[in-house]
């Protein structure tokens, strides 16, 4: 998941580079084109045809699809916020996540992790700061991604009982890239010369941040994994710093040290037995 953290941290500053001249949809475009374009040759090259064929097309196709709609909102965002806020509101998703784990695949709901769910959730609030700082459409929408995301992965889990990375990563490069060419305008925007880095870099960023995640969640419960996402927070708001000038005030220092400090106490707590809290209480 540390790898997933990295890829996002990159995909996130392409994409602002990028999103000066195209839209949300061109930019998920050429992610998806590019990403297929390098997962085919090594799907078929660690597995043979198998790694491209699946019994179960349609599961695919509606992870995907949500998938698609929580890409959308992240992008959308990253043109609208700064990158700490969008960072910070994405940090939904392990919250969301954890809770929807908890009713649809049976994972305990263990007190470790509702003290970490609640730290981070905590976290997300003081920098955002809800009622004191106005709130703006990207806002709500970059929340609406974070539980597209948070369902995504979710589904991610499910494949993975039949399903390898591999072949998951596969399906939703392909399956993205369609997406995006249906919905994009007639005039598909060509990227030039000074942009290519960037296409190349948001490709392959995509690429291995969700090969990073299937592979996590196919090895751990979707509750501890997810949680690790909330170093997203100060990574990018550091990123916002160097590169873009965004300010980092002490709201976002103090709620990403309130997040990192919650991500750390879920990695040493997931280690030792922990006692389920139920869902009746």
């Amino acid at each position: 998941m540390l790898g997933a953290v990295v890829s996002f941290a990159s995909m996130q500053v392409s994409g602002r580079e990028l999103s000066g001249e195209y839209d949300a949809i061109d930019i998920m475009l050429y992610r998806g084109l590019v990403g297929a374009v390098l997962m085919l040759p090594i799907a078929l090259a660690f597995g043979g045809v198998k790694n491209v064929t699946t019994a179960r097309p349609f599961g695919h196709l509606l992870r995907n699809a949500v998938h698609f709609l929580g890409q959308f909102a992240w992008f959308y965002g990253i043109a609208h916020l700064a990158l700490a806020d969008v960072t910070a509101l994405s940090s939904m998703m392990p919250i969301f996540g954890v809770v929807l784990a908890v009713f649809f695949l049976g994972e305990r709901l263990t007190l470790s992790r509702i003290i970490v769910i609640l730290c981070g959730f905590a976290g997300v609030l003081i920098v955002v700061r809800p009622g004191v700082v106005p709130l703006q459409i990207a806002t709500g929408v970059t929340i609406l991604g974070a539980l597209c995301y948070a369902i995504s992965i979710l589904m991610v889990k499910a494949l993975t009982a039949t399903e390898p990375p591999i072949r998951i990563v596969f399906y939703m490069m392909a399956m993205q890239c369609g997406f995006a060419l249906a919905l994009t305008s007639s005039q598909i925007a060509v990227p030039t010369l000074a942009e290519v880095p960037w296409v190349i870099v948001v490709g392959i960023s995509g690429l291995t941040a969700h090969y990073c995640m299937a592979r996590s969640v196919a090895i751990a419960d979707a509750s501890v994994v997810m949680p690790i996402s909330f170093l997203s927070l100060p990574t990018m708001a550091a990123t916002g710093y160097a590169f873009y000038g965004e300010g980092l005030d002490p709201y976002t220092l103090g709620g990403g040290g309130l997040i990192l400090g919650a991500t750390y106490l879920n990695i040493v707590w997931s280690r030792r037995p922990a006692v389920a809290v139920s869902r009746a209480s």
